[in-house]
């Protein structure tokens, strides 16, 4: 079995979900290929995504020659499946910004449908229900390969368009979160039906070994130093860091000692700064910028609570499940977070952490107050977390469950 993943693009500093499972498919010695539509940008990476760029493939240095050739031979050699893909994506109802956009994977499609055929792929994995779906969509008809697709947050919530157009053709469809898989059947109307059994929840998984448990960790709040807050995240509003900033702001208000560390960078950085400074957070936040993986578990480490405010936003929709709050988690570091999406399958308010109303500074400073307040008599929420962890996110199993979908569509038969 040669899987090739279809992502946006690799690496992605933000995306350590699915740098985790290239990992642990190399464990077991599963070979994949990654097919980039976007050129890395040359920016800050993880060090274990390092290895994997040499087997990623980008547009070619001579694209632009090869494109025309490319497609004449698919136009010559498999004319019927050209032109009908062609025309759906001509022809499905969307609005015009992801119909050219459509229409431009659809352009990049023949060079990646060779680079498939001549490494002997024999199964795709979309990362996304959007255009990286599409592509394996387009490749798969082209080359009658089996293709699957895992959907995560804001490819979902914004817009179901092009989920419509490939879901038919899918050999599988995973999703984060038991929420989203129900958004999914309602979208494509697959309740109570054959199809249903297609769609499966499998969870972004982590290296349970690199976070090492400590329950047991005592809070210094109020002897060396303030209460350490800590939330990681894109600057943009699914992450709902200006709610945050509100409840801080409450939290000094009320005579309460802290220092918040925030890890990221995003287009919201500029608006985030100016409002800590007319809150008057001076000396309580502190923008740390976007830092590797292994840092911000370094930080996390540190921490006595680990927040993610996440909220509902018109641009990106909101998130699915961070995979920040697991490695909190999975640390032994309290969490709060907000009732929105799958997030609450994770923490189970009052057993693995807290769980604020979204949009809420009142009720996210409230459930912070309560673990500065009660921190020693949360230790069952702290183990109930770990657990948690361990049994639906670990990434060994959780892969392990990916590849087994993965193999039920090789078309070659494996021995027994």
């Amino acid at each position: 079995m040669k899987i090739a993943y279809i992502v946006s693009m690799f690496p992605a500093l933000s995306e350590t979900f699915i740098l985790n499972e290239l990992i642990s498919h190399k464990k077991v010695g599963i070979e994949v290929s990654i097919f980039s539509i976007k050129k890395f940008n040359g920016g800050m990476v993880h060090d274990k995504a390092a290895p994997f760029i040499e087997k990623t493939i980008y547009l070619g240095v001579r694209f632009w020659i090869e494109i025309f050739f490319l497609h004449l031979y698919m136009l010559a050699s498999k004319p019927k499946i050209y032109l009908s893909t062609l025309y759906k994506l001509l022809s499905f109802k969307t609005d015009i910004k992801i119909k050219l956009n459509s229409l431009a994977v659809f352009f990049c499609s023949p060079y990646y449908s060779f680079v498939a055929k001549k490494q002997n792929i024999t199964h795709l994995h979309a990362h996304f229900a959007t255009y990286p779906a599409l592509l394996a969509w387009i490749i798969s008809i082209f080359n009658k390969i089996p293709f699957s697709v895992t959907a995560h947050a804001h490819d979902l919530y914004l817009n179901q368009d092009i989920l419509k157009l490939f879901s038919d053709d899918a050999k599988a469809i995973v999703t984060i979160s038991n929420f989203n898989k129900s958004f999914i059947l309602d979208k494509l109307g697959w309740k109570a039906t054959a199809k249903e059994k297609i769609v499966s929840v499998i969870h972004c998984g982590m290296d349970l070994a690199a976070f090492d448990f400590n329950a047991d960790k005592p809070s210094r709040y109020g002897t060396n130093r303030k209460f350490r807050i800590l939330s990681v995240g894109r600057l943009s509003g699914i992450k709902g860091f200006e709610y945050l900033l509100d409840a801080l702001a409450l939290l000094k208000q009320e005579g309460l000692e802290f220092s918040c560390q925030i890890i990221g960078d995003g287009p919201l950085r500029h608006e985030l700064r100016m409002q800590s400074d007319s809150l008057d957070l001076d000396g309580c936040v502190t923008f740390l910028g976007a830092k590797r993986s292994e840092e911000v578990i370094a930080y996390l480490r540190d921490a006595d609570l680990f927040v993610i405010a996440c909220a509902n936003d018109k641009i990106e929709g909101h998130d699915g499940i961070p995979v920040a709050f697991m490695e909190a988690m999975a640390l032994g570091v309290r969490v709060v977070g907000t009732s929105i999406s799958g997030i609450p399958e994770l923490i189970v308010h009052g057993e693995t952490g807290l769980c604020a109303s979204p949009e809420n500074p009142v009720s996210l400073k409230e459930n912070i107050a309560h673990i500065m307040s009660n921190y020693d008599n949360t230790l069952d929420m702290v183990k109930g977390a770990r657990y948690i962890i361990e049994q639906q996110f670990d990434i060994e199993k959780n892969a392990n469950e990916l590849r087994n979908i993965f193999l039920k569509t090789d078309p070659k038969p494996r021995p027994s």
